[in-house]
């Protein structure tokens, strides 16, 4: 489980970092991945408020990644 916790936030802050310099759409899977990994860990842990923070981004990320598709393809 810590590893998890520390995968995730390494990617997260990774994205952080991405979208702070604008190099898109790099940290928009970064981070999607990352609080992929903490909505699981908030799962694993019945850590709701976590869980509902990091799967509402989660959604977000996503819907950005759907976004980036459609005017890629």
């Amino acid at each position: 489980m810590i590893l998890l916790k520390w995968i995730g936030t390494i990617l997260c802050l990774i994205g952080i970092g991405l979208t702070s310099v604008n190099i898109y759409p790099a940290n928009i899977f970064l981070s999607l991945i990352g609080s992929g990994l903490w909505t699981l860990a908030g799962f694993y842990q019945r850590d709701i408020p976590l869980l509902l923070v990091e799967a509402a981004a989660v959604i977000m990320y996503f819907g950005g990644v759907i976004v980036y598709l459609a005017n890629w393809i």
